[in-house]
């Protein structure tokens, strides 16, 4: 892992802009929810905060993975960067309810625009090692997760949610002018017919969503992100009420979640390359071990017991993640993997948004334990119905041109392609 990143520079340059910028998005997101809190008094403004940020994947996820497929990725990413550091640059002066959704939702569409564009800038720049760049990309992901909320509370300390805002569309500023540097191959050239049938009108991915595959992968990420939900809101309950702790306890729980990914990720990158017959094996076996965790979550007796299961979790949501990546980037070929992210985060933002509102009610009525017994019922069903699917098939890469000679489809016709 080490060895890679010395010898190649211009990945290096991208990981660690990406890296700072994951760190201020952690300290960012923490002061924002507060900044809604402050000002606006009502959850419904925490809660619309959230859906500002979730929206514009779910509507424009599939036309920003079209940009990716077409245009430079590089201009994409930077100029997703400067929506974000405009938006948290402005965030950080706003103090009443219009400018801060409408700063939030500009924030939202950056953040949609920006991931496919870094997905697809990691084969063009690591080649051969794309499978170690994938999870190290992860891997810094889940490091701005764990480590940006306690440098928004050390901040808090001086200066309220301003300074955390302002230093997160820094962040911004200074990843759009290192990504600005970096040579990132341009896209393949689409033929003139292609071009007339819009950015939205993917070529084949009607036949890419024939693999069984991509319907698995989707299916699973969307299911346990539901669940994933449900253990979101279930963990302060567990927490404070259910094993009688503070909210000291509470933060233990998600440290431990967000190191288990940390270490899951490291490791995997340091496993280097694998064929994808093994990534379906460890994508299986993360979903059993989700769901052990999550029944683990649901049956301990003590804040120890939890934070063991927590991470357990934590762990195997890291292997989830970077072996669906990694399974995408292998077995999908690359004229439309741009979109093909850009569905994927529309389709896991439509269930996180589910997820988020079932989970506060299903708490309410059947409590915390019930709950996350619930969700891991969710992940032991997926694990069953992609082993079913998946095992004993080789998957295959069709080729770009074979999947470019298929009819290009409008965008109903993308969506009726959905499983």
């Amino acid at each position: 892992m080490v060895a890679i990143l010395r010898s190649n520079a211009p990945l290096r340059r991208l990981l660690g802009a990406w890296l700072q910028s994951c760190v201020g998005t952690g300290a960012g997101y923490v002061a924002l929810l507060l900044l809604a809190t402050r000002d606006l008094h009502t959850s419904w403004a925490v809660a619309a905060v959230l859906v500002c940020d979730l929206l514009p994947s779910i509507a424009l996820g599939f036309w920003f993975g079209g940009f990716a497929d077409r245009y430079s990725k590089r201009r994409l990413i930077v100029v997703a960067s400067l929506m974000q550091a405009l938006a948290f640059g402005g965030l950080a002066l706003a103090h009443s309810a219009a400018p801060i959704l409408l700063l939030a939702l500009l924030a939202g569409v950056g953040n949609a625009m920006q991931l496919p564009a870094l997905r697809l800038a990691l084969p063009a720049l690591a080649g051969e090692d794309t499978q170690v760049a994938a999870a190290i990309y992860d891997t810094c992901r889940w490091v701005g997760v764990t480590v940006g909320p306690a440098v928004s509370a050390a901040l808090f300390v001086v200066s309220g949610v301003a300074l955390p805002l302002a230093l997160n569309g820094l962040s911004f500023l200074l990843a759009a002018g290192v990504i600005a540097t970096i040579a990132i191959d341009p896209p393949a050239q689409i033929d003139s017919k292609a071009d007339r049938t819009g950015v939205g009108a993917p070529p084949g991915l009607k036949a890419v969503f024939a693999s069984p595959l991509v319907v698995a992968l989707f299916a699973c990420s969307s299911g346990t992100l539901f669940a994933g939900s449900l253990l979101n809101v279930s963990e302060p309950f567990l927490a404070t009420h259910v094993l009688h702790g503070s909210g000291s306890d509470y933060a233990l729980l998600v440290a431990a979640y967000g190191v288990g990914m940390v270490v899951a990720a490291v490791l995997v990158a340091r496993g280097g390359a694998v064929p994808a017959d093994m990534l379906i094996h460890r994508y299986i076996g993360a979903l059993v071990l989700t769901a052990v965790g999550m029944f683990g979550s649901a049956l301990v007796g003590s804040i120890a017991l939890a934070a063991l299961t927590f991470a357990a979790t934590g762990v195997a949501n890291a292997l989830l993640l970077v072996s669906q990546t990694q399974l995408i980037l292998l077995t999908v070929p690359s004229a439309v993997q741009g979109r093909l992210f850009g569905a994927k985060n529309a389709v896991n933002s439509m269930a996180l948004l589910l997820g988020l509102a079932g989970a506060g009610a299903l708490v309410v009525a059947v409590g915390v334990r019930v709950t996350l017994a619930t969700g891991g019922a969710i992940c032991g069903v997926c694990a069953l119905a992609a082993a079913a699917t998946l095992l004993g098939r080789e998957p295959q890469t069709p080729p770009d041109n074979d999947v470019a000679a298929h009819a290009r489809t409008g965008f109903v016709d993308m969506i009726r392609s959905f499983p």
